[in-house]
């Protein structure tokens, strides 16, 4: 009966006592002999024994517990624990403490995740209430359950300030490295806010040419947009920077009035976007004949037709299906964007049939044959300046391919010129075209800013140079690196024109392929370059000279093989700056311009997208930072 009663014996103490035959309360040690109380039969006052009289028998014991706590979890770990018996558990004491203790703010891991999440706010142009949404709060908690959640006010103050604060000293450390700096700008307003940002843009080569592009500031603008305003935002922004007006090669604007005017009370070196000049000179040419403004209206009148309703689109595809065609949508034609026109009417020679069909079902206007006659004209004319356009707005685009590119759409356009064509309307619009392109373009040569650039571009030299510009040119060379503080040569004269935005021009664009293959402008301007591989030699200076070091490396630069056109300049002059020690300074200060105002442009496209409905009401200095952010921490790899 008594042993019926006895619990199973499971504890290692049992190795050093026994059960007391007549009596189940108490227990004989082993050891002495002795017989000890086993009250509410547990075995604490048989260890405190073994603990007080037998301490090495005690020792053994705890090795012996030790030994079959360990075995027992190995065997826990092979078994599967449901979600129920893991709710179940209950928790010790000391795994309570650990599960609820939370990184402090000082702690390294939490310090990485605040910053991760700041950047993430920038970079994806996420509101600053995000942090506090649900589903952000049970992700993290997934990933990092010790990480303490900051609300959104933590973040503005972190990210405007800790943030901002450290990449602005990268930054400064970097454009430190440039002589001469190039800057891009321009003004940008979202109606929905009310918020104007001016931007300012820096673009610097190294010694080691190495070419980077930076946001400096987008400053605010809470004032009207008139020339000394801007003149004085200009000179504060620099002034920020540490940059003196001797250290600006250049600013690339667009040629609002305002802008020009501005540029020239801060004694600033400018030039005009050169795109955005390309694409007033198309648009006025295509004006200039109602026979064109007439067919762009009605492919815009049938644009709208199909963007209005998505069933007329449905309806066009199944059309596009029975012709095994791609689905391919109608492209608006818009004036804020560049190329827009060319776009809209390559798209609808894409899907002539289509449309054809449609329009025999529909009650729209048809497009008659000689309205595609006109179209197809039309791109045969545009196709050069869109392949123009898309080479000057590369981020890897230099000022040294102005001269080159226009020099190439200028015989682009006598070649069409001199062809018989069907009809008068298209020969006059062209004919138009070359007269403005000549007047807009006429003046390039005579500024140093883009004539030296061009020079010191080992593609290029003096190919597209007379004898007598090129020997102005090296008397201008001469002459700064005796004088440095001679000024480049005036600015172009100024035209009058309304100022148009062309935010968006680097989104790839519908119809356009990728640049795997040279396109027609490049090769034919490869053709040309290569056209006389062997440049004609110079003779040796006099070493007599003040000026013969200098010289002697303008005739050794010249007579060296030009490099090919998809070579990289830059890395030209880094391989060959140890051999022209005088040049290579100079390259590094006329390469550093891009030839049009876009990285401004794709600045603000983001700060379209920092302005969304769910944050309308961001303060302009904050968007300012953001955009800061977004910009420039991948340049260092995040590292700042």
């Amino acid at each position: 009966m008594l042993s019926e009663m006895s619990p199973p014996i499971k504890s290692n103490i049992w190795t050093y006592f026994t059960i007391d035959k007549n009596d189940p309360e108490r227990s004989e040690c082993k050891i002495c002999n002795k017989s000890y109380s086993r009250k509410g039969r547990t075995t604490t006052s048989l260890k405190n024994h073994l603990k007080s009289i037998h301490p090495e028998e005690f020792c053994l014991f705890q090795s012996a517990n030790k030994e079959k706590e360990l075995k027992k979890k190995n065997d826990e770990a092979g078994t599967i624990v449901t979600p129920l018996q893991q709710a179940k558990k209950q928790l010790s004491l000391e795994e309570v403490i650990q599960k609820e203790k939370k990184w402090d703010t000082n702690n390294p891991n939490s310090k990485k995740i605040d910053k991760l999440i700041g950047e993430m706010i920038a970079l994806q142009n996420l509101p600053f209430s995000f942090v506090e949404g649900l589903g952000f709060r049970r992700l993290i908690q997934e990933l990092a359950p010790k990480y303490n959640f900051r609300g959104r006010n933590f973040f503005t103050d972190f990210v405007c300030n800790e943030l901002y604060i450290k990449l602005a000293a990268k930054v400064k450390e970097l454009i430190e490295k440039y002589d001469y700096k190039s800057f891009t700008t321009d003004i940008w307003t979202d109606p929905s806010s009310g918020v104007s940002l001016l931007s300012l843009t820096c673009h610097g080569v190294s010694e080691n040419f190495e070419r980077s592009s930076i946001v400096l500031k987008c400053e605010t603008f809470d004032d009207r947009h008139t020339g000394d305003i801007i003149a004085e935002k200009f000179n504060t922004m620099l002034a920020e920077w540490n940059i003196s007006n001797e250290k600006v090669h250049c600013m690339i604007r667009d040629e609002g009035s305002n802008m020009k005017r501005g540029m020239r009370l801060a004694l600033l070196n400018d030039l005009d976007c050169t795109v955005h000049k390309l694409q007033i000179v198309i648009r006025h040419g295509l004006r200039s004949q109602e026979c064109i403004e007439a067919v762009k209206q009605k492919c815009k009148k049938i644009t709208s037709h199909f963007n209005h309703s998505t069933i007329a689109q449905k309806q066009l595809e199944k059309i596009q299906d029975r012709l095994n065609q791609s689905h391919l949508k109608v492209f608006q034609d818009c004036v804020t964007r560049w190329n827009s026109t060319f776009y809209m009417f390559e798209r609808f020679m894409k899907i002539k049939d289509a449309l054809s069909l449609y329009a025999n079902d529909h009650n729209i206007e048809s497009i008659l044959p000689e309205e595609w006659k006109v179209i197809e004209c039309c791109l045969e004319v545009l196709k050069p300046f869109e392949e123009a356009t898309r080479e000057m707005s590369s981020s890897q685009a230099l000022i040294s391919s102005v001269i080159p590119i226009i020099q190439m759409l200028l015989k682009k356009l006598d070649v069409y010129l001199t062809k018989p064509r069907e009809s008068d309307s298209i020969r006059l619009a062209v004919s138009n075209l070359k007269s403005q392109f000549s007047a807009k373009f006429s003046s390039l040569e005579d500024n140093n800013l883009y004539a030296i650039s061009t020079y010191l571009d080992p593609r290029y030299k003096h190919k597209f140079f007379k004898p007598v510009t090129e020997e102005k040119i090296k008397d201008e060379i001469i002459k700064m690196v005796n004088d440095p503080v001679v000024p480049d040569s005036p600015k172009s004269p100024a035209e009058k024109t309304k100022r148009m935005r062309m935010g968006d021009s680097l989104d790839p664009e519908p119809g356009t392929s990728s640049m795997s293959k040279k396109t027609c402008l490049k090769s034919d301007l490869a053709m040309m370059l290569g056209s006389s591989s062997e440049d004609e030699g110079e003779g040796e200076p006099d070493n007599s000279s003040p000026d013969a070091l200098l010289r002697k490396e303008l005739v050794i630069y010249r007579n060296k093989k030009r490099l090919d056109l998809d070579e990289n300049p830059l890395n030209w002059w880094k391989v060959n700056r140890c051999e022209f020690k005088i040049l290579s300074k100079l390259a590094c200060r006329y390469l550093s311009p891009p030839p049009a105002s876009v990285p401004s442009e794709q600045l603000f496209s983001g700060a379209g997208l920092i302005y969304n409905p769910l944050r309308n009401r961001l303060e302009a200095e904050k968007a300012a930072i953001l955009l800061f952010i977004k910009y420039n921490s991948p340049i260092f790899n995040f590292n700042y």
